[in-house]
């Protein structure tokens, strides 16, 4: 995007000459279509020329308010700093005290909130900081010790020191160059987007990952370290048509049971707006086609018509031992592992039973999926076994030879099993597992999540021992 060089003008007089050129552009517009001369839903190369040039001035115009609500949120944080710190410390110590008085009163010891939880001053001047460098100053150039933010505020606000409380409020920070927990590259602290748990992104990465949370359900909605990233506080690292196509898809993907238009060369979302659940119709946006919200296909009188595809794919499903999420009706099939489901849509249930979990007294294992899974774990620990070396030997030493082998497999096969026993049980303890504590293997290994093959390094849980790439550790999982 190119935006015009416009920052000599003050905020009343820019906006003055925008708006005097759009619309200077309007009426040659109005011109050139009174003329008539072009086909219907063509246009001349000066209305191209034109429409281009207004695309520019309105970029302009847009840049220009965000600049100028940048240093309208400077100027309330410089003046309004010793308000705003012991605001959000009565607010803290009010939250600390609620908090108190609930587990007293529950009679449990309860967490108390942290600064990662709250926020802190910091946090909102970093943020502050980098919308200066986006819609000010710019992040060229910036030395890396020096202030952007500082520069910025003695040249606009007259050389105006900040409070004493409001500069106690921060520690100092290292802002130019941050790594992306992502990509890993070094990038200015401008172009990274924090997510809660304090990874950064840069806009890439964040990008990827947003659009990922948009085809990939798993992904939704985009996290790290189990912790929702905010679309409202990072949306300035995205392209605005991917923020609104999120918007949209994030609605699509908290509907539980949801429905998508029966014509197959639509097949849009419905959202829950348009439902009649007096009718049990939804109607689609797109083509305006009627859909029944129970069998999900086209508007119909009387009961639901039988599907017969939906049956026998039910009846294998019974047969295989399959089971159906009550939130979206995807079939999931378990192999080894714990009773406890969590699937691509987020809900979470039991294997045998289909219900949400912990709300009935199913077992939350099954002893030979549980130990299949340890052989599993155990087996891929295990280095590969050289063949045994072929040979000419003499009967009596051959005989020999073969007893040791024998003595040497009863050993091994007795090791295996008490190391199998060993890791039945820890997943006996941690089959809830948080997944909190990672270290690092060497590739070539795939990820129990997407599939991949890591050819280098792969993460492995320390409690329940799965393997995962280093975004389904962070983003998925």
């Amino acid at each position: 995007m190119t935006v015009l060089m416009v920052a000599p003008l003050d905020d009343e007089h820019l906006q003055f000459v925008i708006q005097l050129q759009l619309q200077e552009i309007e009426e040659a517009n109005q011109a050139i279509i009174g003329k008539g001369k072009q086909s219907e839903g063509s246009q001349t190369d000066r209305q191209a020329a034109l429409n281009h040039f207004m695309g520019e001035l309105q970029s302009a115009n847009n840049f220009a308010a965000d600049s100028r609500m940048a240093r309208s949120l400077q100027n309330a944080i410089l003046h309004d700093g010793d308000a705003l710190v012991q605001s959000q410390k009565e607010e803290l110590a009010a939250q600390e005290d609620y908090a108190m008085a609930t587990d007293l009163n529950e009679g449990r010891i309860g967490s108390l909130p942290t600064a990662a939880d709250t926020g802190t001053p910091a946090d909102d001047l970093e943020f502050l900081e980098k919308l200066s460098c986006i819609y000010i100053t710019g992040t060229e150039g910036i030395d890396s010790d020096a202030d952007a933010a500082h520069d910025l505020n003695e040249q606009d606000m007259g050389l105006q020191a900040e409070s004493s409380s409001w500069a106690a409020s921060r520690a100092p920070q290292n802002k130019p160059k941050r790594r992306c927990v992502a990509c890993g590259d070094q990038k200015h602290f401008a172009e990274m987007a924090k997510a809660p748990c304090e990874h950064e992104y840069c806009r890439a990465c964040l990008e990827h990952l947003f659009r990922d949370a948009m085809i990939d359900e798993s992904f939704f909605p985009p996290r790290c370290c189990k912790q929702p990233i905010p679309l409202d506080k990072n949306q300035i690292f995205l392209v605005a048509e991917v923020a609104r196509q999120f918007r949209e898809k994030a609605l699509e993907f908290s509907t539980p049971n949801r429905t998508y238009c029966h014509d197959p060369k639509c097949a849009a979302f419905i959202p829950p707006t348009n439902y009649d659940k007096a009718e049990a119709i939804a109607t689609c946006d797109t083509c305006e086609g009627r859909t029944c919200m129970n069998c999900k296909k086209a508007q119909h009188g009387g009961d639901c018509p039988d599907d017969e595809e939906l049956s026998q794919v039910l009846q294998l499903a019974r047969e295989q031992g399959w089971q159906r999420c009550q939130n979206c009706w995807r079939l999931v099939e378990l192999n080894t592992g714990c009773n406890h489901m969590t699937c691509p849509c987020g809900f979470h249930f039991y294997y045998q039973c289909g219900l949400r979990w912990k709300t009935c007294e199913c077992a939350q294992w099954d002893e030979t999926r549980l130990y299949e899974r340890a052989v599993q774990i155990d087996q891929r620990n295990q280095p590969a076994q050289r063949p045994a070396a072929q040979g000419n030997l003499p009967a009596q030493r051959d005989a020999v030879v073969v007893e040791q082998a024998l003595a040497v497999e009863a050993m091994q096969a007795h090791a295996q099993e008490r190391r199998v026993q060993a890791l039945v049980q820890n997943l006996r303890v941690n089959h809830e597992c948080e997944h909190e504590r990672w270290f690092g293997r060497g590739g070539p290994r795939e990820c129990e999540e997407c599939g991949d093959v890591m050819p280098l390094f792969i993460y492995e849980c320390r409690q329940c021992h799965i393997m995962a790439c280093r975004r389904c550790r962070y983003n998925r999982l």
